[in-house]
């Protein structure tokens, strides 16, 4: 210890060098090229990275009041009028779809 220097300032000096000691290396910017050509996507306006359970559906209104909800698979989703309550589901429907729906049907 140097006379005349503060505690706090030797062991904020020290707690500095142990923190540099465990510093990760940088890391690359997200998204940056790794000098590999990029695939077209295989749908136009369809980012071919998409998760399918990112997708939107097409939502509408049945002449009953209920809700239907069309999934670029096929899934057709039929939900009750007034509730989130399923009626009806075509048989390609994954079960993240049915999730889907519903979490949109609650926000009615």
């Amino acid at each position: 210890m140097t006379p005349g220097t503060p505690t706090i300032l030797l062991l904020a000096g020290a707690l500095a060098g142990m923190l540099g000691a465990c510093a990760a290396p940088p890391m690359a910017p997200t998204g940056a090229s790794t000098g590999a050509p990029t695939e077209a996507p295989t749908d136009v306006g369809r980012d071919p990275d998409a998760r399918p359970q990112d997708e939107v559906p097409e939502q509408r209104r049945l002449p009953d009041g209920g809700r239907e909800y069309r999934f670029s698979n096929g899934c057709v989703v039929v939900l009750e009028p007034e509730r989130a309550v399923l009626r009806d589901e075509a048989a390609v429907c994954e079960l993240y779809q049915r999730d889907i729906a519903l979490l949109y049907a609650s926000a009615d």
